[in-house]
């Protein structure tokens, strides 16, 4: 049944109902700065039946007081976000992702990676751990993260929807590695204290379910692709433990000759690969017998062992000889080795990348996987990821220094030496921008997948937060059946909330994401009022207006027109296709560029052209 309050609206053979309401009390009016559970429920209008295998898109935007929302204006809207001109973002884009970036200190940042004027971008919300973490692993659903504190003795538990401590679990001396097996069941946390070994932690109560005595020394993790064994590496004891995870009891453990210092579980292969950096061996180990099915030799200094997505070809580094190999897990032979100076440490996977991170280098390396295993060597490109190398933060992770992106081909590369996250879209040159993480040094990064997603049939559902009060529209589209339609929701004010109204408010003639034509002269008009004066006309002769094309390009200052009745005018000519911006600003009060609401508007050649007749 649809919530308490839901609009329903039949369109296409389709039952859709659409409700808002905040996380933890269903059918309760939103407040300002809550986190809202977004949720559409769809069925067939005539059988009542779920309907599934649906891909809804969504953006909230403000819904101006006294504006009513028509059909026209709902297609306007959507055909604005629908354009794909870059720079053109809603108040809230649905089609999209929060950054989640673990920090050198005690706190995690959520972060929009969208970045606007000035580079700047937006501090979602901050997190404050009970210690500093030192590894962290996301549940599979993505819904939750667990952050492993060593000085702490704890794990805490992250939920991605509220971006709130849900608890924080004791579970033995110094965690510093966690990893979630493939069925999401349970999280691992490897241990190096007194009683040096794991512990299992239901994910979805947060409980401890057993401690495992496996060996001494650091711990990696993996897991058969069933989840039905556990394999625990014990470096100082240079063995690795095979865990029955039914019965969380130790089957054997294997020994080897130097220190297995990396782990992976094949899925092609089925075999357990281990990298043993003092042997300068890969090992593929039968489960749950042990056995050792090949050996590939690889040279002593092998370090981090990757499984590229698909389960066939292993990507592993080798600091000390400046290299990465590639090896067949079907042949256990090479297949490929690049040459990565810097002393390469880490390498990461987006969906059509391998990214590598060296130590003492300032260049992320890129290896196209569409290339890996073909007769030719894949080219190695890449670009640089800051001035500092990793080598120069203070402390390092073994977690991810790489995010992929949710809704296009880029990835987020953490620079722990410059304390700065690049966003890097595949096929350019150079990161697109980069933030400073609000002072903070980040050390690894995640995404919050904030797109609508089923989670039962006919539900699908996304969780926002809600950054003021007033009216919105949630403007819906889907491909297949082609539908657009709108709904409206109010936010009530949150008295928790301080108040930070701007001394002057901005209302803007011209309809944001409006086209016009490249080359020929625009004019913009807008109003200010004083909110201290209750809407009175402002009429002042300090009002500046920046126009720039995205993504940050043509700066200009414009020549700002007064008009009187506090209306403003400015005429700018757009040179080039594309998203153009016009921020206002008055310094004299504080609104500098970016903090009054700004206007869009989208440059075509082709616009108003005349047409041709045979």
């Amino acid at each position: 049944m649809p919530e308490a309050g839901a609009q329903v609206i039949e369109r296409e053979g389709l039952r859709i109902a659409f409700a808002v309401s905040p996380i933890g009390r269903p059918g309760e009016p939103i407040k300002a700065g809550e986190i809202a559970r977004l949720s559409l429920q769809i069925t067939n209008s005539q059988s009542g039946k779920p309907v599934s295998g649906l891909y809804p898109a969504a953006w909230i935007d403000p819904q101006p007081a006294g504006e009513e929302l028509t059909r026209d204006s709902c297609r306007a809207a959507a055909g604005t976000y629908l354009s794909g001109y870059v720079g053109i973002r809603p108040m809230i884009d649905l089609n999209s992702y929060y950054l989640v970036v673990l920090n050198e200190d005690p706190t995690i940042a959520v972060i929009d990676p969208i970045v606007g004027i000035k580079g700047i971008t937006k501090l979602l919300t901050q997190v404050i751990l009970p210690a500093r973490g030192e590894d962290w692993a996301p549940s599979i659903d993505q819904k939750k993260v667990f952050i492993a504190m060593p000085s702490a003795d704890a794990v805490s538990v992250l939920d991605l929807d509220t971006f709130r401590l849900t608890s924080t679990v004791k579970v033995g001396d110094k965690p510093n590695r966690i990893a979630v097996q493939p069925d999401g069941r349970y999280a691992w946390i490897g241990r190096v204290g007194t009683k040096s070994g794991v512990t299992v932690l239901d994910t979805v109560t947060e409980k401890n379910v057993a401690e495992i005595e496996t060996g001494e020394g650091h711990h990696e993790m993996a897991f058969s692709k069933d989840s039905r064994f556990a394999f625990v590496s014990n470096r100082d004891s240079s063995s690795v433990s095979v865990i029955d995870i039914r019965s969380l009891k130790k089957i054997r453990d294997i020994s080897f000759d130097g220190a297995p210092i990396s782990l992976a579980w094949s899925d092609l292969s089925e075999v357990l690969l281990v990298a043993d950096g003092e042997a300068g061996k890969v090992h593929a180990i039968e489960a749950p017998s042990g056995k050792v099915r090949a050996s590939l030799d690889l040279g002593v200094g092998i370090g981090p062992l990757r499984m590229m997505p698909g389960g066939r070809y292993g990507f592993i580094v080798n600091p000390s000889e400046d290299k990465v190999i590639v090896f067949d897990t079907a042949t256990m032979q090479t297949a490929h080795e690049f040459a990565v100076p810097g002393r390469p440490f880490q390498v990461s996977f987006s969906r059509n990348y391998a990214f590598v991170r060296a130590l003492e280098s300032t260049r992320v390396s890129m290896i196209k996987l569409s290339e890996v295993g073909g007769r030719n060597i894949p080219a190695v490109t890449g670009f640089e990821a800051g001035e500092r190398p990793p080598s120069d933060a203070p402390r390092l992770l073994p977690s991810n220094l790489f995010a992929t992106a949710v809704t296009e081909a880029a990835t987020l590369a953490v620079s722990p030496g410059d304390a700065t996250v690049y966003y890097y879209m595949e096929g350019m040159n150079a990161p697109m921008g980069s933030f400073r993480n609000y002072g903070h040094r980040p050390l690894s990064a995640l995404v919050a997948d904030r797109t609508i997603k089923e989670v039962s049939p006919g539900e699908y559902v996304s969780a926002v937060k809600i950054p003021a009060s007033g009216d919105f529209k949630t403007i819906l589209t889907m491909d297949s059946p082609q539908m657009i339609e709108c709904f409206r929701f109010s936010a009530e004010k949150n008295p928790l909330i301080e108040v930070d109204e701007a001394p002057l408010r901005i209302a803007f003639e011209t309809r944001s994401g409006s086209i016009v034509r490249t080359g020929e002269q625009t004019t913009v008009r807008f109003k200010l009022t004083d909110t201290a004066r209750s809407g009175a006309p402002a009429n002042r002769e300090d009002v500046r207006v920046l126009t720039y094309r995205a993504p940050g390009q043509d700066r200009t200052e414009q020549t700002v027109k007064s008009v009187g009745n506090g209306t403003y005018e400015v005429n700018f000519t757009p040179l080039h296709d594309g998203a153009h911006y016009i921020y206002p600003a008055v310094d004299a009060l504080g609104l500098t560029y970016a903090k009054l609401p700004f206007l869009t508007v989208i440059a075509r050649d082709e616009v108003l052209a005349p047409r041709t007749s045979q």
